[in-house]
């Protein structure tokens, strides 16, 4: 898979390509299905087409938290046998393109085929409309992939993961929900418990519910089992953003500075505050006994 990454003036493409287009944060079942219809015409190239920064971050000027981040869509991408991967830069030059110029730009890429889903809008302010695209090219309409009679979608993921659940997570994305974050410098507090955590700066990664889960991390190409602590600490150290806690179990390395790739596996409970500092040990040990008992 080839990926051409950059602001949409400067992409080029000479083969006739078969595309789908969209954000694909999560590349959830929903967009897994888009990927598999385009991989089925056999008489052009395959791609994707997707956006960087999330859009809705360069609208609104403020972070946006996603499921996925540009490196993990490529990666998911290329699972697939696709031949182009656009990353295209969503700047306000692009947020700004006509129907008509957005048209021509998928034109001088030599688009002739495009598989997307019912509700698909694209131009400024979404004004392009499935219509416009069927003037110029071949369009292949997924109907939606429905769960629990709800349309799949990335919202709905993160509905589930809001509630802790995430076996419904799981399902609509065909996958365990993991996150990538870099250990950064805390206040030991963990270590003074017996527990010590690396604390995760997470970035714009959404987190799931707060409270504690079994988590398998990724460390140095190893994988480890651990538990985790989402929330804002309110027995000690009580900080008004969330928080992400690491501890892992049987593990003494200095890991400062390195990112690890965080698994989420089971919801254990929700955020306690204890009366002190031996009813928290307490808890956290009765955690470690649950996280173990759920190893397999």
């Amino acid at each position: 898979m080839k990926i051409i990454e950059a602001t949409y003036n400067n992409i080029e493409n000479k083969e006739p390509l078969t595309i789908t287009i969209g954000n694909f944060d999560g590349l959830h079942l929903g967009h897994q299905q888009l990927i598999e219809r385009v991989l089925s015409y056999k008489d052009t190239k395959h791609g994707v087409m997707t956006f960087d920064p999330h859009p809705s971050s360069v609208l609104r000027k403020q972070a946006f938290r996603t499921l996925t981040q540009k490196a993990d869509k490529i990666e998911l991408f290329g699972k697939y046998p696709l031949d182009y991967a656009f990353l295209v830069t969503f700047d306000q030059a692009f947020s700004e393109l006509s129907v008509e110029a957005f048209i021509d730009f998928l034109r001088g890429i030599q688009v002739r085929r495009i598989v997307i889903g019912r509700d698909a809008r694209f131009a400024y302010r979404g004004e392009g409309t499935i219509a416009d695209l069927k003037r110029y090219f071949f369009v292949d309409v997924v109907e939606d992939l429905v769960y629990n009679h709800t349309r799949v979608s990335t919202t709905y993921i993160k509905d589930f993961l809001s509630t802790g659940d995430l076996g419904s997570a799981r399902k609509l994305l065909n996958r365990h929900y993991d996150i990538k974050g870099v250990v950064v410098h805390g206040n030991k507090i963990g270590h003074k418990l017996g527990f010590p955590t690396a604390n995760i700066d997470f970035g714009n990664y959404f987190l799931p519910k707060s409270g504690v889960y079994y988590v398998k991390v990724k460390v140095n190409n190893q994988v480890y089992h651990a538990m985790a602590n989402i929330g804002n600490n309110p027995t000690l150290n009580f900080t008004f953003e969330k928080r992400l806690e690491i501890y892992i179990l049987d593990f003494k390395q200095n890991i400062y500075g390195k990112t690890l790739d965080i698994t989420f596996m089971h919801y254990l409970r929700q955020e306690l505050k204890f009366r002190n500092k031996k009813e928290l040990i307490e808890q956290l040990q009765k955690d470690e006994t649950a996280v173990r008992k759920l190893i397999i």
